[in-house]
Formats: structure tokens, sequence, C-alpha cells
């Protein structure tokens, strides 16, 4: 289920590619900081292959200029793919630096299963990947390294992979401009809604621990307060225990569903509330309304749909 909806997710961002219709919204963000975010975010798959990953933030002037969640989406797009073409206990180095006109650099680099030199040109194109038996014994598109290069085009920045061949790892490097201080924010589109100007006490509902953790980190990268459940009991408890200002809830979960927890809280007091769901059809949306919830949010859940959400409630 998480390849599938991976997959889902790189196929929507590919069409919105296409179209256009990727929006960003520019503002001053520490890159270095990304990292250690998209870092964190792998860590799971890091320690299930017993990797050994090391890491030199080396770069001293690190503030960019971009949007934080498709920035960080590209660095853990790299890391995970060091993951996957890394054999269980090899090694990951992870390093940022400045050069002397003050770019920022992003390098990792593997002892994996390389790749051949004749396909690093088409490694950035869609569907491509190093060759039909990568894709067969690790699955995917390639569309994450295609995505990766359209966002960082998008920041004025540069990506580009070196090896030396099969069997020789792999390295990927990333380079964007610097900001001076007091360069702040922008929209680079005009429909991109702003951060919430409220910070909001949110109670993120998920059975799905990869998810919920994900979400999770970036409500919190947003300015929110997250308390997180899995379950409806774990959720009453939280409920009981203070006071929240917004329910984001899955609708399936292992001990009932997302319209009994809205249902409960809307017993003991009104609260703005999001459904996360698989399914979007007229009539999951209506169930959803019925239940409770204000808004029904289909997964995988567009990260700047669910800032516009927030942004309503915090207004």
């Amino acid at each position: 289920m998480q390849l599938q909806a991976r997959l889902i997710d790189d196929l929507l961002d590919l069409t919105r590619i296409a179209k256009g219709k990727l929006q960003l919204t520019l503002e001053r963000v520490d890159a270095n900081a990304l990292v250690r975010d998209a870092i964190e975010i792998a860590s799971s798959a890091i320690a299930a292959k017993k990797l050994h990953v090391s890491t030199e933030f080396d770069a001293t002037r690190s503030y960019i200029l971009g949007d934080s969640i498709r920035l960080q989406q590209v660095f853990w797009n790299l890391i995970n793919n060091a993951v996957k073409f890394t054999p269980s206990g090899g090694q990951i180095a992870i390093r940022t630096s400045n050069d002397d006109a003050g770019h920022f650099h992003f390098e990792i680099r593997d002892n994996g299963i390389g790749i051949e030199r004749a396909r690093l040109d088409s490694l950035f194109t869609p569907f491509e990947q190093a060759d039909a038996s990568v894709s067969r014994q690790f699955g995917g598109l390639g569309l994450g390294l295609a995505i990766s290069k359209h966002l960082v085009g998008l920041h004025s920045g540069t990506i580009k992979a070196k090896s030396r061949g099969r069997s020789f790892g792999a390295t990927f490097e990333v380079t964007l401009d610097t900001v001076p201080e007091g360069v702040g924010r922008t929209d680079r589109d005009s429909r991109t809604r702003k951060h919430p100007s409220k910070a909001l006490r949110i109670l993120l509902v998920e059975d799905h621990r990869d998810t919920r953790r994900t979400l999770s980190r970036l409500l919190t990268h947003f300015g929110h307060e997250v308390f997180a459940a899995d379950n409806i009991q774990s959720a009453m408890k939280i409920v009981a225990s203070g006071n929240i200002d917004v329910l984001l809830c899955d609708i399936g979960l292992p001990d009932g569903s997302g319209y009994e927890v809205i249902s409960q809280i809307r017993q003991k007091r009104p609260i703005k509330a999001v459904a996360l769901t698989g399914f979007g059809t007229e009539e999951d949306v209506r169930r959803s309304k019925e239940a409770g919830f204000d808004f029904h949010l289909v997964k995988p859940v567009d990260l700047h749909e669910l800032q516009t959400v927030l942004g309503r409630f915090g207004a």
C-alpha cells in the first residue's frame, strides 16, 4: 500500500508538472534543516537495512528562497534512492557545503549498485531507471528523479548524477542559490495560499505509522502543535486531556472508523474536522459531510491543499 501510494503521488506530481500547475510557495528556509528532516523521515528505512549514514553539515550559508515542502521532497527522493539501491550494511555519506560564490551544495554518495555511464543522461527522464533488471528488482516507475530535477529547476538550481559504473555506487549533487539576511517570503503562484496566521492545536488520527510520522513532522514545521493517535481510543483520551482546534482523521481505523471519532467529539464540543481517506467519490464526500467533517481530502494528501484548508481554520 505504501509503494502504491507513492507511485500515485508521483504520477499526480508528474501530471501537475506536464500541465504547468505545480504550485510553489517561496520563503526563506534553512536547507540544512530540510536535509536533516528528510534524513529523519527516512530513518526507519535506513535502520531496516542497517546502513551506515555519515553526515557533514559544512554549509555555513544555508538559507535559500524556496518551497520547503518541495525541496524536502527532493532531498528525501535522493536519500530514499540511496537507501533503495545500497545493500544491507552499506554506506551512505551526506554532505552540505558552500562554494566560493556562496551557493548551497547538497551531496549524497553511496556504495550501492551504481549506474552505467551510458544511462546517466537519461536518468532524469520520466519512466526511466538504470535498466530493466533494476525496475524488476527494486520496483518503481523512475519518476522520483524526473520530478526532483523539475523541482530543482523551478528553484533555479541544478541536479546531476555521477557514477563510475555498475557496482561502483552513485553520487547525486544539488546546487541552489543562497539568499542574504532579510530576504523574505513571496508567492510564485498567486493561487498559493499563505501559511496560517494562527498556530493550531491539531489532533492527527492515522493508523499508518510512516504517514502519521511524516504528517506530524510537516504540520509541526508549519508551526502547529500536533497530537497524534493511531486508533479511536487513544484519540478520545487526547480530546479529553485538552483543547483541540482541528481534527485530521483517517476514515479506516483498526478499532472503528473516522466517522465514529468525529461523532464522539462533536457530542462534546464543536470542532473543525478534515477527513483523510483513499476514496474520493461523490458518495464518499457526501458521507464525510454528513458525519460532520468540514473537508474531505483524498490520499495521498496534497500538502498545499492541506495548508490551504488549515489556513481557513487559522485565519
